[in-house]
């Protein structure tokens, strides 16, 4: 189960090399556009791209300096397409974490952006230059919409980089935590004990904290599997239930091959 024969082997190898080309060309082709709406709207008065503006009535958007904003909403556009790109280039160098980490950058980036882009607009200010209190008011609704998701995605970040716990019962083996699952003994057909893991080479739906791997992965010859691993810590169990490849493996060697046993 968990190395087919060589005969499988290069199917696996041409899904892979396609979920590969799918994300990296996604990213990169994100990118682009992005680099596009910032130099539309910079340099070639593209106002209509401008989320908010465009919608505004034409007594509306007297007020607003359309120009000042351009720039800003253009320099952003170049900004976030920079940190996209720097979160591609560590993602195809196996650096998940300085990845995860760059594209953390647009939660206060975003936020940022929220604020700012009040200042060029004249329908939000009072006589006096002070923020009409309905415009703070949306203003503080949607900076914290955007802190309640990025404080999700690191909570989410967070537990996915804790150490799986396992439960040991005379019937089942149950995983706690992300991703976690209860695997019945009579499901099991087969285990075995890795000093090393195959190639890991995509990520379907998990979690991926440097060398904390959780959640649905496909590996190389293997094909789709799901992890409960830290790849810096061997041996690692290798489950074969009712046809599907789990690896797990505990915090120290000894705890691994206590498990095992």
């Amino acid at each position: 189960m968990f190395f087919p024969t060589k005969e499988s082997v290069p199917l696996v190898g041409a899904v892979e090399v396609r979920g590969l080309a799918v994300f990296y060309g996604t990213m990169l082709f994100s990118v682009f556009i992005i680099l596009l709406l910032g130099f539309m709207v910079k340099y070639r008065r593209a106002y209509w791209l401008i989320s908010g503006y465009n919608t505004m009535s034409k007594g509306k958007q007297k007020n607003v300096d359309v120009v000042g904003l351009s720039k800003f909403v253009g320099n952003l556009c170049f900004l976030i397409a920079l940190i996209f790109l720097a979160a591609t280039i560590f993602f195809t160098l196996n650096k998940e974490v300085l990845g995860g980490l760059a594209l953390f950058l647009t939660a206060p980036l975003s936020i940022y952006a929220v604020i700012k882009a009040q200042s060029y607009d004249g329908n939000t200010k009072n006589p006096d230059g002070t923020m009409k209190a309905r415009s703070k008011w949306m203003v503080f609704v949607l900076s914290g919409i955007l802190i309640l998701v990025f404080v999700g995605a690191g909570v989410f970040m967070y537990y996915g980089a804790q150490p799986s716990q396992f439960i040991v019962t005379d019937e089942y083996l149950e995983i706690k935590g992300l991703y976690g699952e209860r695997i019945p003994f009579k499901d099991i057909s087969d285990l075995t004990l890795l000093g090393s893991l195959p190639k890991i080479t995509f990520k379907n739906n998990g979690s991926s904290l440097g060398s904390v791997k959780k959640g649905n992965f496909k590996m190389e010859g293997v094909g789709n599997v799901k992890l409960f691993v830290d790849t810096s810590k061997p041996p690692f169990i290798a489950i074969d239930k009712n046809g599907q490849s789990i690896f797990l493996n505990c915090e120290g060697e000894e705890e691994t091959k206590e498990l095992f046993q």
